[in-house]
């Protein structure tokens, strides 16, 4: 191996240089004729130390010794030709060498200097480096010449050595320590030392030779089956040069090393696989694979458990265990102090639990569920219509039943009994139970009798809005004597066996239908979207003002204002007796004395059509206690006057007016104040509020628990200048919260709060 570049030490003119011509006219004889010893020129230059130098002129055989700078005196003069032509050639000596002019010493002592210096060429050669393979902290001799001109080591990965940090340098050799972070590849020397230096026009001028050079690793081994937690010893040589260990799912930087040993704790995320060594270079390093343990010898006890029941799961390496998920519930709370205990959820299935460990294995075990028997009915056969009781066994876990002819009716269970109504649409046929977690079981045949009355065969599932046409077949329509809607006679029509009749027009979600027959009844719920808004008419006809009139008719018992809740909408449909743009007004008042109504607005001039009002406690009261409304007013023809639910919030939980003042609390929905087990992740709370501040002054509140008035977990901090309603979309760790911690508390500074409604 032998790499060579050259280094120009001066750029020279050219290769033999003329010195002097003695006469002024052009003399064509290079030589004359003459007895004194005359250069005419030397070279080559730049020349090659160790090289030879060649002089030229007249007499040189009478050159007694060369002088070359910085070395002594060479005597030792070959002569090419003597006399007149006359040629002399002396060898540059390879160490001494330095720039500068030459002087040629004659045998009469006569000297004589070249007009121009000598230079060199630099011949840098790299000829081997020893070893060829070592270790990271080792040290590497690089021999070659003019090795002195080197101003950096490149080992491969662009780790560079400055010569500052050579261990030692000459003409013919460098020592350097092979850095840690150096890897396998070509090792280069170069004539810049690119760590400190700056200029682009130096930078450009780097030469670099390059040899094949091997950075040696640790070499370690490792195999075996390992518990988390427990020591693992690699054992190899070098391994104090590993940095870190990689494993599958875990990175180890604390680890014991020497030379010949590592010894780690196995972590928990560990999972099988490789170990892999890395070094400070980045090289990685297989020392073999490890297989981690799992629990085994596992025991369900009991076997067959009832939902809600507590399980334990007993067996060896338990500890390790860090999730347990069963069928159809997901991950469960549990406990491990040497065995697993948790409880089985309602939705749980049978099938296996499942362990997890940290590290993403997992093992299974077998277990049963508890199921619902049927032992026998109230009534065999039973009447469709009319209620009757499945008596049997863990009827607790049963959500509904159906009934034969594949009509399913939702239920409440006691552990022995379930009372439902029977639907007129059931056939005789086998009860199925649906379980709270999704699975079935068959029971025994329940016979049906249907009624005698009038009754629907099979109901509907289509959704129906206020003020549809209901048409439906019904059995035994001779019967028919009459349809109520909530209670309420309406009209119909019959045509042979098909009736015809109108959803009223305030139709809620869980208005019923019942078909009145002449000898008995059947109630049905009906399937009814009554959109965002139910508008209730309580008013309707046509009065005028006039001068300050006063529409009196829902006033003095004509109208039962005890019905009315807080947050109904009053809304007043009207119309102005005069010219477009001419001014008109009316005010609400109560009966008693006309007085104008406790918390309403006051004179409304030219009212919107129509004109909504929301109504407080306070106008709720006054109504109440003043014998009801009465609408006064100028130049206004009242239309009609509505009672209207806004349903875009859901069902109101709570009505009232609390004030929370100075960082007072609402309580209501605390303490067993609402049965928070109903509620469900995914719907959204409302909270209705208004201030009790100037506009632009600050007010708050904050959803809490009712234990410690906590934050509720999951939920926003604290809500400044809150908009109403607003909105809180509850997630499963709110619902928790409220369902382990006594409820909802609202806290916070002068706001009041109106309602709490959930959709």
């Amino acid at each position: 191996m032998k790499k060579i570049f050259n280094i120009l030490t001066i750029v020279a003119g050219a290769a033999l240089l003329v010195l002097s011509c003695g006469k002024k006219e052009l003399d064509t004889n290079q030589f004359p004729a003459t007895s004194e010893v005359v250069l005419k020129s030397y070279g080559p230059r730049p020349v090659v130390r160790g090289g030879v130098l060649r002089f030229v002129g007249m007499n040189l055989d009478q050159v007694a010794s060369v002088t070359i700078p910085g070395c002594e005196p060479i005597t030792d003069i070959e002569v090419i030709t003597s006399g007149v032509p006359s040629e002399i050639h002396v060898t540059v000596p390879k160490e001494e060498a330095e720039v500068g002019t030459v002087i040629l010493t004659t045998k009469a002592g006569k000297t004589i200097e070249t007009a121009t210096p000598l230079s060199y060429i630099e011949t840098i050669v790299l000829d081997k480096i020893t070893p060829e393979e070592a270790y990271p902290g080792e040290v590497i001799t690089i021999e070659g010449d003019y090795l002195q001109f080197i101003h950096e080591v490149i080992f491969p990965n662009k780790v560079y050595v400055s010569e500052k940090d050579f261990v030692s340098q000459d003409r013919y050799s460098i020592k350097v320590t092979v850095p840690e972070e150096a890897q396998t590849g070509r090792l280069g020397i170069g004539t810049v030392d690119e760590t400190v230096e700056k200029d682009e026009d130096v930078l450009s001028a780097l030469n670099v030779l390059e040899a094949p050079f091997v950075v040696k690793t640790a070499v370690g081994t490792v195999s075996g089956e390992y518990k988390a937690g427990e020591t693992i010893t690699i054992s190899g040589t070098k391994l104090s040069l590993v940095k870190s260990l990689e494993l599958e799912g875990a990175t180890v930087t604390d680890f014991t090393a020497t030379d010949s040993k590592i010894t780690f704790t196995l972590p928990a995320e560990a999972a099988d696989g490789d170990v892999i060594m890395v070094m400070a270079s980045g090289v990685e390093v297989n020392a073999g694979s490890i297989t981690t343990k799992v629990p085994t010898e596992l025991v369900a006890d009991p076997a067959t458990i009832k939902n809600g029941g507590v399980l334990t799961v007993t067996g060896k390496d338990i500890d390790l265990v860090t999730g347990v998920e069963l069928p159809n519930a997901g991950w469960v709370d549990f406990t491990n102090d040497g065995k697993i205990t948790f409880t089985v959820p309602e939705a749980a299935q049978a099938g296996d639990v499942t362990l997890h460990l940290a590290n993403g294995k997992s093992v299974t075990v077998a277990y049963a569920l508890v199921e619902p028997a049927i032992t026998g009915f109230s009534a065999n056969p039973a009447s469709a219509g009319s209620d009757v009781t499945i008596n049997g066994t863990n009827l607790d876990l049963v959500k509904s039943v159906t009934f034969g002819g594949d009509v399913t009716v939702d239920v409440e269970a006691t552990e022995t009994a379930i009372t439902v109504a029977v639907p007129t649409a059931a056939e005789t046929g086998v009860l199925v139970l649906n379980l709270k977690n999704g699975t079935s079981v068959e029971g025994i045949e329940l016979a049906i009798d249907k009624p005698a009355g009038a009754y629907i065969a099979s109901m509907p599932g289509d959704l129906y809005s206020p003020g549809d046409m209901f048409i439906i077949d019904i059995e035994n329509a001779d019967h028919l004597t009459g349809v109520q809607f909530d209670g309420v006679d309406v009209t119909y029509i019959l045509s042979g066996n098909t009736l015809y009749v109108q959803i009223p027009s305030d139709a809620k979600a869980d208005t019923t239908i019942t078909l009145v027959s002449d000898n008995g009844s059947v109630t049905y719920p009906m399937n009814i979207d009554p959109g965002d808004f139910i508008v209730t008419p309580i008013w309707t006809g046509e009065f005028a003002l006039g001068s300050w009139g006063g529409l009196q008719d829902l006033a003095w018992g004509k109208y039962d204002w005890s019905t009315v809740k807080v947050g109904q909408i009053l809304r007043i449909e009207a119309e102005s007796a005069l010219a477009d743009g001419e001014w008109y007004c009316y005010q609400l008042k109560s009966g008693t004395k006309w007085d104008p109504l406790a918390g309403a607005p006051g004179q409304i001039d030219n009212p919107s059509n129509p004109y909504d009002i929301v109504l407080n406690q306070e106008m709720i009261d006054d109504l109440q206690n003043n014998n009801g409304l009465v609408i006064q007013g100028y130049m206004a023809i009242i239309k009609r006057i509505c009672i209207v639910d806004d349903l875009r919030y859901g069902t109101t939980i709570w009505r009232g007016e609390q004030a929370l003042g100075s960082w007072g609390g609402l309580q209501a929905l605390a303490w067993g104040g609402y049965d928070w087990s109903t509620v469900k992740a995914g719907q959204t709370l409302y909270v209705h509020s208004y201030p009790n501040v100037e506009a632009g002054e600050w007010y708050c509140y904050q959803l809490k628990s009712g234990t410690k008035w906590d934050a509720l977990a999951g939920a926003p901090g604290q809500i400044d200048n809150p908009e109403s309603p607003l909105g809180f979309k509850l997630n499963q760790e709110m619902v928790d919260d409220l369902i382990n911690n006594n409820g909802l508390v609202i806290q916070g500074y002068m706001t009041t709060i109106t309602a709490i409604s959930l959709k």
